[in-house]
C-alpha cells in the first residue's frame, strides 16, 4: 500500500510538524499542502492509495472513496445494552471473563475489541492486529485520545494494545496458549457493507482471505477461535459448526474449540 502524510488546511501552526513526525514514524513521504488543488489531485499526482492527514481533530485518512475518522461505532450502544443485561452475540460467542486474554486479528476500528476490553476488564489483556499501516495509525491514535460519554468505554479503549502486523505473521511468532480467545472479522471480503461511512475503508483494508491454515495457527495460540461472518455456509466451509446468532441476525459467529 502506498500512502503519505499531509497537513490539513486549517493549520494553526502545528499540523505541518505533526504530519512530518508521522511520516518519519511510518517511513513514508511527507507532502507539502498546496494552496490550490484537491486531495484527489494529490492522490493522482503521487499515485497513492490514501493520505494520512494531520488535522486539529486528530488524524484522518483520505481515499478516493472519502474521509475516515476514528469512531468506536456500535460499541457505544452495545456497551449500554450489555449493562442493561441485553444479549450481545459477540460476547456470547467469545465467553470472555475478567482477566482473560483476547487477540483480535482484524482490528479495524476496534468496535469489537472495545467490547472485549470492557468484558475482560483491567486485569485482562486485549491486543488488536491491523495489517494496514495508515488504518493502524489512525486507530492507534484514536484509542489514545477519543473521549466517549460513557467513561467505562473510554477506559476500555485505552486498554487496547495495537500492533501493525499481518495476522499470519503475528500468530506464527507467538508461543502456544498466549491467549484465551482469538477473533477474526474477515467481512471486508464481501462487497455488502451496509454502512456507507465504511466505504472509504475499502481502499486501505487488508483483504487476505481467512482459511483453515490460519484457523489452525490461531487454535495453537488459544483454545477458542471465533469468526464473524454473514452466512452459516461460509463458516461451515471453514469447519466451524458451532454457531452463535439467531435466524434473523445479519451476522453470525462461528466458534472453533481445541
Amino acid at each position: 500500500m502506498k500512502f503519505a502524510t499531509i497537513r490539513g488546511r486549517n493549520d494553526k501552526g502545528n499540523l505541518r510538524d505533526l504530519a512530518f513526525k508521522w511520516a518519519k514514524e511510518l517511513h513514508v513521504d511527507f507532502l507539502p499542502r498546496q494552496a490550490e488543488g484537491s486531495l484527489q489531485d494529490v492522490l493522482k499526482e503521487y499515485n497513492l492509495d490514501c493520505l494520512l492527514i494531520a488535522t486539529q481533530n486528530g488524524p484522518q485518512i483520505y481515499t478516493e472513496e472519502g474521509i475516515l475518522r476514528f469512531h468506536p461505532g456500535m460499541a457505544v450502544l452495545r456497551l449500554e445494552n450489555l449493562r442493561k443485561g441485553q444479549k450481545d452475540n459477540f460476547a456470547v460467542a467469545c465467553g470472555l471473563e475478567p482477566g482473560n486474554r483476547f487477540l483480535d486479528c482484524t482490528l479495524g476500528f476496534a468496535s469489537d475489541s472495545a467490547i472485549a476490553s470492557y468484558l475482560v476488564g483491567s486485569a485482562g489483556k486485549v491486543v488488536g492486529l491491523e495489517a494496514s499501516p495508515p488504518l493502524w495509525y489512525l486507530v492507534k491514535q484514536g484509542l489514545k485520545t477519543y473521549q466517549c460519554e460513557n467513561p467505562l468505554l473510554t477506559d476500555a479503549l485505552r486498554r487496547i494494545t495495537t500492533v501493525n502486523s499481518k495476522a499470519e505473521d503475528y500468530l506464527a511468532a507467538l508461543p502456544a496458549d498466549s491467549f484465551d480467545v482469538v477473533y477474526f472479522d474477515p467481512m471486508f471480503q464481501h462487497p455488502i457493507q451496509a454502512s456507507s461511512n465504511m466505504v472509504p475503508l475499502r481502499p486501505v483494508a487488508y483483504h487476505k482471505q481467512l482459511d483453515k491454515t490460519m484457523l489452525a495457527a490461531a487454535l495453537r495460540v488459544a483454545p477458542k477461535v471465533v469468526v464473524k461472518e454473514h452466512t452459516v455456509k461460509v463458516l461451515a466451509d471453514l469447519g466451524l459448526t458451532e454457531i452463535v446468532g439467531g435466524k434473523y441476525s445479519h451476522v453470525k459467529f462461528g466458534v472453533l474449540r481445541r
